[in-house]
Order: C-alpha cells, then sequence, then structure tokens
C-alpha cells in the first residue's frame, strides 16, 4: 500500500510548500573510494528538491567541531589506527546530534555520503578489533535504506590516477597562464624592488609505493564491504555504469522507498 504523503508550509526551502512523507527516511550511499558517492548524493538531493520534499544531506568528514582537526591530522605524520577511529566516531556523533536526529525530527529525508559501514571497513582494514569499532557506533540512527555503490580495488586506481591526470592537466594551464601574464608584464615587475615570483604548486606525483598502498588498503576495505553486504542486506548497484545509469536506478529505488511499493 502507498504511503500517504502532505504538504507542510517551508518558507527556508524558497517555495510556499514541500512534500514530506508519511515517515522520515535516512538514506545511505557507501562503497570503496572514487566509487562515487558524493556525485550521486548531490545529483539525488538536486531531484528530491526538483520533487519538492524536505531533504537534508550529511557527508562524512563533514562536523563543523571535528572537520578542522581531521584535516589536519590526514595531511600531517600518519596517527596511530585508534586516533583516527575516534575522531571519525566523534564526527559521526557531532553529525548525528547536530544533523541527522533534527532532520528526521522535522519529517524529512535524510541523505548521507557515507556512514557508519565506511567506519567498519575503514577500521577493519586498519587492523582494529570490529566488535570494539561496532559499539562506538551503538548510538547511531539505523538507516531505511543503504546503497552500496559497487566498483573493484582496481577500479578505484584506474579513478585515482585519472583524477592525478586532471589535476596536473590544470596545474600546467594555470602555470602557462601565469608565464604569459608575467612575460606582458615584465618590464612592470622589474619597478618593483625585491618582488618575487610565486612559484606553481605542483600535483603531489602517485608513487609507485603510494598507489600500491592505495590499491592494498581498498582491497581491504573491498573485502569488508563484501562481508558487509550480506550482513547488512546493502542494495548494491554497479559502480562502472555511467553517472546517468546510476542516478537513474536510485531515483526509481527512492520512488519506491517514498510509495511504499
Amino acid at each position: 500500500m502507498a504511503q500517504q504523503q502532505h504538504l507542510v508550509g517551508n518558507s527556508h526551502q524558497g517555495e510556499a510548500s514541500r512534500v514530506v512523507p508519511e515517515r522520515p527516511l535516512l538514506i545511505v550511499l557507501e562503497g570503496i573510494d572514487l566509487s562515487g558517492r558524493t556525485t550521486q548524493v548531490q545529483h539525488l538531493h538536486d531531484w528530491l528538491l526538483a520533487q519538492r520534499y524536505l531533504v537534508t544531506t550529511t557527508a562524512w568528514r563533514s562536523s563543523p567541531l571535528i572537520s578542522d582537526i581531521l584535516a589536519q591530522a590526514l595531511a600531517g605524520p600518519p596517527l596511530k589506527p585508534l586516533t583516527y577511529s575516534l575522531l571519525f566516531s566523534a564526527d559521526h556523533i557531532d553529525r548525528t546530534q547536530r544533523v541527522i536526529k533534527p532532520a528526521m525530527a522535522r519529517g524529512e529525508i535524510v541523505l548521507a555520503d557515507r556512514y557508519t559501514y565506511t567506519a567498519f571497513a575503514r577500521d577493519a582494514a586498519r587492523g582494529l578489533d570490529s566488535t570494539w569499532v561496532h559499539n562506538l557506533y551503538r548510538y547511531t540512527v539505523p538507516p531505511d535504506v543503504v546503497f552500496y555503490l559497487h566498483i573493484s580495488p582496481e577500479e578505484a586506481v584506474k579513478r585515482r590516477l585519472s583524477l592525478q591526470q586532471q589535476r596536473e592537466d590544470t596545474v600546467q594551464k594555470h602555470g602557462k597562464h601565469e608565464k604569459h601574464g608575467k612575460a606582458s608584464n615584465k618590464k612592470a615587475a622589474r619597478d618593483i624592488k625585491g618582488q618575487k615570483e610565486t612559484p606553481v604548486l605542483q600535483p603531489q606525483l602517485l608513487t609507485r609505493e603510494a598507489l600500491e598502498s592505495f590499491r592494498d588498503f581498498e582491497m581491504k576495505m573491498y573485502s569488508e564491504y563484501q562481508q558487509m553486504q550480506q550482513q547488512y542486506g546493502f542494495t548494491v548497484i554497479e559502480g562502472d555504469q555511467s553517472i546517468g545509469q546510476v542516478q537513474t536506478i536510485l531515483r526509481r529505488a527512492v520512488m519506491r522507498l517514498l510509495l511504499g511499493v
């Protein structure tokens, strides 16, 4: 039987009313690195807004209290796996209290770009005890559905290399633009005493060792996700399809969920 839906006033969304399903929904997208989660969440968010639904998004490592600390930790010398685990858990706790629970209390659809399963996979890949890690997230809100965007570790490496090439091309174009600009203003630049040229930042190249490390970590995460797929009943979508194809599958599944069919 299809669920009933009703309209509510919602001026902050920029329209007189939005559609609210009979019950709030927590929809999670998971997958190994570069599986396309963030892109699909954004497209799904835009589509739901176009359908006039109340929708909120939340992303892994986005807590305003923790995100800066995590960014500094990831940019600096490697921390102990336990430290990473506790920081990511704090991020999830804060977003649960500040974003997820309030949005669901308002009857909204919540789209999560990664959820506790990311922690389960990453912490296990780093060698932490799974039972201990699961206990860290005992307070979490159970999702209504988990869409697992399945790609192989080899595909993740391929996409990583493609991104690296794009960044290199962007930097090279930027460098050429800067060089041309400096040449055209060479005389003016000489008139400024003590002025130094700002070096163009070069992208960090992936060494063979770094690439192998990335692949090994994705392999471990992949193995964990394959186990969780059965344990938690993930809805599996092949992530090596086009963005449009994956989005079409997601929209159909979400609409069935909204209509209760």
